[in-house]
Order: structure tokens, then sequence, then C-alpha cells
């Protein structure tokens, strides 16, 4: 694999072999499936949290720490968990439930119960039919897209529904089966300087954010919300921005300048980290971007296989546009843009 930037050498917390080794055993004895309907996933997800109970105390501490305050890179490791790649089988063509042959559910309930010390798991019904955990598989149709079922292209820098109101604070990726050559890559906006004048401008309103592929849309700025990049505290601030498919408003000379300053700063403070197969990697989704190298798909069962979920700290702000589904929200881009703040 090519070394586009540094390896992530820090914030890597590794179970010892028996603990890794008991998890895997109670998790085994606990599991059951959790998508034949909404109440058994809700059923599932309770046992989950039964995990906490067995993590080791460190392992426990690093993570209400993640929650409480992030860290200066923005991403936590939690390492060793032990994946049976019988148990798992082959990595599946599609994203889709349909397609899915795993009949044992351990990883599942190992990353539910993982991601609820940090909040609840939701998802979007416009991406991955509302599925809550997520099998981020090469998909031969998306080779080349921007979307995280490619993978013949980088995966350029963005934050997770960047265009959306109520996108995630935390994202969480379990590596079942990894790709030496595939590296996910991030940047924390907590390493990067920015000129007031750039500063200043990045809080303001004047970028135009498209919606991505992965949820329907055309992945053309002009056809998404006009946003800040910035927002939250000025000396400690949030970001939102997907490089592939954001502009400042036309005319807007100094926020194009602001705009291409804060990519190229990204670029310079960036790590990656190839995940290890039962990596659990968390992001901290209101300060980084993160992106994904290029790799080759071999479509044999073989493939580079990721479980992933979205976390939020407040789920009661997304009451109102979950009618349907208990964690799902129904996407109304019109009605959330307005009140857009």
């Amino acid at each position: 694999m090519a070394v586009l930037f540094p390896d992530l050498n820090r914030h890597i917390v590794t179970f010892e072999n028996k603990q890794a080794q008991h998890i895997f055993d109670f998790l085994k004895r606990l599991s059951s499936h959790p998508f034949d309907t909404d109440d058994n996933f809700e059923r599932f997800l309770t046992r989950s949290l039964q995990l906490t109970k067995e993590l080791p105390s460190e392992v426990l501490q690093a993570l209400l720490e993640f929650r409480r305050c992030s860290n200066d890179d923005g991403v936590i490791v939690i390492r060793g968990f032990p994946i049976d790649e019988f148990r798992i089988g082959q990595t599946p063509p599609h994203w889709s439930n349909t397609v899915q042959t795993k009949q044992y559910f351990e990883t599942e309930m190992y990353l539910l119960g993982i991601a609820s010390i940090l909040g609840e798991v939701f998802s979007f019904n416009t991406q991955h039919e509302g599925n809550i955990v997520q099998n981020i598989v090469p998909v031969y149709t998306d080779i080349n897209e921007q979307v995280g079922t490619g993978g013949g292209v980088f995966l350029e820098w963005h934050t997770e529904e960047a265009f959306h109101p109520l996108r995630a604070d935390f994202i969480g990726l379990l590596c079942l089966r990894s790709d030496p050559s595939a590296a996910t890559t991030f940047a924390s906006i907590r390493q990067i300087s920015i000129p007031d004048k750039y500063k200043r401008c990045l809080f303001e309103k004047k970028f135009q954010a498209g919606i991505d592929k992965a949820h329907g849309g055309s992945g053309k700025a002009e056809d998404g919300p006009l946003i800040s990049v910035l927002f939250g505290q000025y000396e400690d601030p949030y970001l939102r921005i997907d490089t592939s498919c954001i502009r400042a408003k036309p005319g807007e000379i100094v926020a194009q300048e602001a705009l291409e300053y804060l990519v190229t700063s990204i670029t310079a403070v960036a790590r990656q980290i190839v995940l290890q197969q039962g990596d659990l990697l968390f992001l901290d989704n209101l300060r980084v971007v993160h992106g994904r190298t290029a790799f080759k798909p071999r479509f044999d069962g073989s493939d580079r296989w990721i479980q992933r979920v979205s976390v939020t700290t407040n789920f009661h702000k997304s009451h109102m546009y979950r009618t349907q589904r208990f964690r799902v929200i129904e996407t109304d881009l019109q009605a959330l843009f307005q009140k857009e703040s």
C-alpha cells in the first residue's frame, strides 16, 4: 500500500487475548438474529448492553473520555476482538440484507454494545434502506463512485451527512475482513490552524453542500443547502464538509479562498490507519473528516468488509422525523433545511 499519510500510533486500546476471548464467548452465548423485525432489533440492542459489564475498565474509561471530550485526533480504536472467519462467512456482494448469508451475529452485538456507550444508534431512510448496522462492502456498480461501497478511487474528505442537520456525532467502523491496501484516512479540525480572515468566513453560511449519492442525491453542490463549514465555539469549532460536493456561493471570492485553504490544510495534517480484522474505529463526526485510499476489490467473497453504525448523543432531537421506524430518520430535506441553524 502506498503510504499517503503518517500512520496512527496513539488512541489505540488493545484487549489482552484472554479478555478478547472472554468477550467473544460471552457474545456467542447471547447473540441471536437481530434483523427480522424492528422489535427484535431493540431486544438485541438491549442485550448488547450487557457487554459493558464484561469490558476491561481501561476500555470503558477510554470510551467514556472519548464521548465527553474526544481527543486531538478525533478517533479511538479498540483492537483485538476475535473474528471467526467461518462464522462471518464470505464477504457479500452487496450491502442489502437480502443478499446477506451471515448466520451468526456476535459482530453486530459487539459493535452495537460498544457504540451504545457513546450514544444511541440510528440511520436515515435514504441510505442502505434504513439499515442500522450497515455492511460496507465493495459493490461492482459503485467501483468508481464517491461512496463507501466503491474502492477504485480515493474516497474524498468528508464528514458523514455533511448536508444534513441531524447527522451523527460519532461513526463506528468494525473491520470484519481487512484489505492491506485500503487505509482509512482522517484529519481533525483541532490539528488545523486557520487565519482569522478565513476562519470567520467559514463560520458563515456561504457554502453549498451537495447531497451525496449514497443518499440518492446528485452529488452536485448547487443542488444542496447553504451551510457554514465551521460552527459551534470559535476557539474549538466543529466542522461539516464533503470535498467532493461543496463549493462557495458564486461570487464569494474570500469564501472560496477559505475553503481551498481548509482543504489544503486537511491534507497537511491527515493520518491513516489500515484497519485490522477485529479493529473497531470510532470517528468524532463533529471534528473529523475521513476518507479511504483506493484499492482493488476482487469480488470473490474475500474483499474488505466493514460494519458501520451512526451514533447520536441527542436522540430526542430527531424525534419528529422518526414516525415510521423508531431509529430511522425520514429525510424530508426541504423541511429540515428550513430549520437549519
